[in-house]
């Protein structure tokens, strides 16, 4: 979180860096106003520090793209194999019938393909509204767990509390606005295929997102009782 705070402070000063030709539209892309601000910190534009500087960022930008978009495809897929595991179930050869064809690595990967490709084909602008928050969610639910683990081996835990509930709450937060932003726009009749998408998908986190948090503050609850027991 600390590198991610980092990097944005970094792409806001870049993109400040050719803020006047992104405006006119003179790059095709975000990657390349990005890569194009950073060169220009290093040298002048056209210089050889500024072309070995855009062309280096420019590879890593792609090539975090696709290590994102590899990482992406397999953490889908074993959550999608997941779904049709039976407790006690290793792995898809333990399954049967049915469950053992969709557990399969393959199969799950293929579906997950070919559901990011029907996403990518969509407007990506209309995605992205919850990718911050849904990204800042799952580090407060990532503080929980952590800290309902310390909590279950008799460990201090209480420096997680503060950031956890803090990303919990301000996640949160965003996600009722934009579910109440959606259904205002909604019912005045001026809402595009995106709209309904983030208003189902916000909505979604936010009851799992509630459930999760009810669950990881009882068992924190818990925990100074069984520690006196």
């Amino acid at each position: 979180m600390l590198i991610e705070s980092a990097l944005a402070l970094i792409a806001l000063i870049a993109v400040g860096m050719v803020f006047t030709k992104y405006t006119n539209g003179e790059f095709g892309s975000p990657a390349v106003a990005f890569s194009s601000g950073i060169a220009l910190m290093f040298g002048a534009e056209e210089s050889s520090v500024y072309n070995t500087v855009y062309a280096l960022l420019t590879l890593a930008v792609s090539v975090f793209a696709l290590t994102s978009l590899d990482t992406g495809t397999r953490l889908s897929r074993f959550m999608f194999t997941e779904l049709f595991l039976k407790e006690g179930e290793a792995s898809w050869r333990d399954a049967t019938g049915i469950r053992k064809f969709l557990a399969y690595p393959l199969t799950g990967t293929l579906i997950m393909v070919v559901i990011g490709c029907v996403l990518g084909g969509l407007s990506l602008s209309q995605i992205w509204g919850l990718f911050g928050a849904a990204n800042q969610l799952l580090a407060g639910l990532a503080l929980l767990a952590v800290a309902a683990w310390l909590g279950n081996i008799g460990r201090n835990n209480k420096m997680f509390y503060i950031p956890m509930c803090f990303m919990l709450i301000a996640t949160l937060t965003s996600l009722v606005m934009t579910v109440y932003n959606k259904i205002v726009l909604i019912g005045a009749g001026g809402a595009a295929w995106g709209d309904w998408f983030q208003l189902i998908f916000a909505a979604a986190m936010v009851v799992l997102a509630v459930i999760l948090a009810i669950e990881g503050i009882q068992t924190l609850g818990r925990q100074p009782k069984q520690k006196k027991a």
